[in-house]
């Protein structure tokens, strides 16, 4: 009895050992977030603090510029250097295909399922899901999740508006052509915004439904009408108009976001084309900048269709579905959008948050309630869209017909060969 009482003392205590070493041996996970978010990254850094004191799980946020995370992501992916969770660069797409069929961009509809879909309105959900029947063949589920909503109008500098005269915000494209007069006459850039980046393809997207409207787009984008139609060439003779006005200003063809946003709060500028996260960029640059205000893009006279604007789902985050540690991944971000984090979210970055609840609760600002409630006017989901290759034709053939090196017939001509070819003209 004593020396089997002995061998189970020492079983014991080896096994308790082995506990120790394990516990000892165990290392805390660590997950590390590509992300774009220039004016909110302090607030993710305190994320990631708080949410390793509640769980003990590390989150590195590390920061790239949105117009390169994507070639960084796709470098990443061929040498299998993938972080765990990563801001979206792009949306739903052909873009995200490729990853989405291949799991790196994980399908996180049983989490969903779970309960965390509830936090997000179906749009929200269709915009970060490849839908059933989807052209890309890929499984249908949610992959992108929605951590802001946003839109894009006009913002306008109310000191400059009251040194030119202008007594109230145009209301149509012609009003707005004689403002930019107004403000070139005292010195200031009358409307600048991201042209030299993806501010033209923003800034086109109104006047392209206002123009053409969506039956003439679907039909167009599905290939059954061509872009040399008369809607497409009187849409790109906008720009030709705009070339020969005094609109844009100098040198703002080639600025991208942050260029044009110095000038603006700067005071050199009359109007920017921003989204409602240029109010967070503002308040972190220049805190004292306050008198601007915001207004919805003018439309053409005698258009008979709505004007839309580029918004809805803002920022998207994804969880890579390789990483080891995906599941750890899927639950921060379902934290990241719980309602206490998405007001905090709201009130420090000045994004309107993406959690429905917390989107009705919260007191906004003027310029950003302004924005909130245009969130029914932004850009209706087609069943198809602009192929790439035609989008990159039709943003270098606008910048030519700006700069008087092309005319509307042509590049729109160019855009159909694009879009036959799959390949950028």
């Amino acid at each position: 009895m004593r020396r089997i009482g002995v061998g189970v003392g020492l079983i014991s205590l080896c096994l308790a050992a082995g506990f120790v070493a394990s516990a000892q041996n165990a290392q805390p996970v660590r997950l590390t977030f590509w992300h774009y978010f220039t004016d909110r990254a302090q607030l993710f850094e305190e994320f990631a603090g708080q949410y390793q004191a509640l769980t003990g799980v590390q989150v590195k946020m590390e920061l790239y510029s949105g117009d390169t995370l994507g070639q960084k992501f796709q470098a990443a992916a061929q040498a299998g250097t993938l972080p765990d969770l990563s801001a979206a660069w792009i949306g739903i797409g052909q873009g995200t295909a490729p990853y989405a069929s291949k799991g790196i961009i994980l399908n996180l509809n049983p989490q969903m399922k779970a309960g965390w879909s509830k936090f997000f309105t179906a749009e929200q959900l269709k915009a970060g899901s490849f839908v059933v029947g989807n052209q890309f063949g890929v499984t249908p589920g949610a992959y992108l999740v929605p951590l802001d909503s946003n839109n894009m109008q006009f913002l306008y500098n109310k000191t400059l508006f009251k040194k030119a005269g202008i007594t109230s915000t145009p209301k149509t494209f012609e009003q707005l052509l004689a403002d930019g007069e107004k403000l070139n006459k005292i010195g200031a850039a009358p409307l600048v915004s991201g042209f030299g980046s993806w501010g033209t393809a923003a800034f086109n997207q109104p006047y392209m439904w206002n123009i053409i409207g969506s039956t003439d787009l679907e039909r167009t984008f599905s290939g059954k009408m061509p872009y040399s139609s008369e809607p497409w060439i009187k849409l790109l003779g906008l720009y030709k108009t705009i070339g020969g006005s005094n609109l844009f200003g100098k040198g703002s063809l080639a600025a991208d976001f942050p260029a044009a946003e110095n000038l603006f709060l700067n005071g050199q500028a009359g109007m920017i084309f921003d989204g409602s996260w240029a109010i967070g960029v503002f308040n972190q640059q220049n805190p004292n900048f306050k008198d601007y205000g915001v207004f919805f893009p003018p439309r053409i006279s005698g258009s008979k269709y709505p004007v839309y604007i580029p918004g809805g789902v803002g920022s998207l985050a994804f969880v890579v579905g390789t990483s080891p540690n995906a599941k750890e991944a899927a639950k921060f971000l379902q934290w990241l959008t719980e309602p206490k984090q998405q007001a905090k979210y709201a009130t420090a970055s000045f994004n309107l948050p993406a959690n429905v609840a917390v989107a009705k609760s919260i007191p906004l600002t003027e310029n950003l309630t302004a924005f909130a409630s245009r969130m029914n006017s932004t850009v209706p989901t087609l069943k198809h869209t602009m192929k790439p290759a035609v989008e990159t034709t039709m943003v270098a053939g606008i910048q030519r017909i700006l700069e008087g090196r092309d005319t509307p017939e042509n590049v729109t001509r160019l855009m159909d060969q694009a879009h036959k070819t799959d390949k950028a003209q």
